[in-house]
C-alpha cells in the first residue's frame, strides 16, 4: 500500500479537530480576493501531501517556500494554510517519505526538508494510479431546494436567482484573477478549470429554471 495513504482513516479521526481548528483561524486571516475557495480536511489534505512531495522534488524547501511555491503555481482556487503545510510536512517525516534539516539564520532557526527516495517512490506510485471520480454533488443549492421545495416553484426559483447572482460575482473575481505570460502550465489550466466549472454550474442553474417553468406551466394547466 502507498505509504501517505496508510492510516488514512486514522489521520482523518484524529485530526478533525485540529484541522477545524487550523482552517477557521486562516478563514478569519484571510484577505478579500485572496482566496476563491476553502481550504479543509479530506481529500483536499491528501493531495497537499502529494502537491509537497511534488514540490520538494524539485529541491529542499522551508515550509513557507513550498507554500509561497503552491501558491504561485496552482493559482487562488485551493489555499492551503502554513498550519496545514507544517502539519502534513510533520507527517511526511514521520513516515520516513521528507527528511529535515535545522539551519540557523541570524537568530531563528529555519527548517529545511528535502525528498527520500521513498518519498519519491511513493509520488511514482500516486501518479501512476487511475485517477479519482469527479467530487461528489454535494452543493449547497440542493440543500436549499430541499429546504424550500415545499413551497413551491417560486421559492425554488427565488432561491436558483440568488445561486446565479453569487456564481457571477464569483466568475467575476476568477475572471480577474487570469494568469500571466510567465505564469505556470498548472497556474494556467487551473484558471481554465475554474472559469469551465463556474460557467457549466450556470449553464446547469439555466437549465433548472426552464424545468421549474415547465413545471409550473403544467401545474396551472
Amino acid at each position: 500500500m502507498d505509504p501517505v495513504c496508510r492510516g488514512k482513516a486514522r489521520w482523518r479521526s484524529c485530526n478533525r479537530h485540529e484541522w477545524g481548528r487550523v482552517t477557521s483561524s486562516a478563514a478569519t486571516a484571510s484577505s478579500p480576493g485572496t482566496r476563491l475557495a476553502p481550504c479543509g480536511p479530506g481529500e483536499d489534505g491528501m493531495h497537499l501531501r502529494y502537491a509537497l512531495l511534488a514540490l520538494l522534488a524539485d529541491g529542499e524547501a522551508h515550509g513557507y517556500q513550498l507554500l509561497k511555491s503552491f501558491n504561485q503555481r496552482v493559482g487562488p482556487f485551493w489555499h492551503p494554510n502554513i498550519g496545514q503545510v507544517y502539519q502534513i510536512l510533520h507527517d511526511l517525516e514521520h513516515r520516513g517519505l521528507i527528511v529535515r534539516r535545522d539551519v540557523t539564520v541570524g537568530t531563528r532557526v529555519r527548517r529545511l526538508f528535502k525528498i527520500t527516495a521513498r518519498g519519491g517512490r511513493a509520488l511514482r506510485t500516486w501518479v501512476e494510479r487511475r485517477p479519482a471520480w469527479p467530487p461528489p454533488l454535494r452543493d449547497e443549492i440542493f440543500v436549499r431546494c430541499l429546504a424550500v421545495e415545499r413551497h413551491g416553484c417560486g421559492a425554488l426559483t427565488t432561491q436558483l436567482a440568488k445561486q446565479e447572482a453569487e456564481y457571477r460575482r464569483y466568475l467575476a473575481l476568477v475572471q480577474d484573477q487570469e494568469p500571466t505570460t510567465d505564469s505556470s502550465v498548472t497556474r494556467r489550466l487551473t484558471h481554465a478549470a475554474a472559469l469551465a466549472y463556474t460557467e457549466a454550474h450556470l449553464k446547469w442553474l439555466d437549465h433548472a429554471r426552464r424545468l421549474l417553468e415547465e413545471r409550473r406551466a403544467r401545474l396551472a394547466s
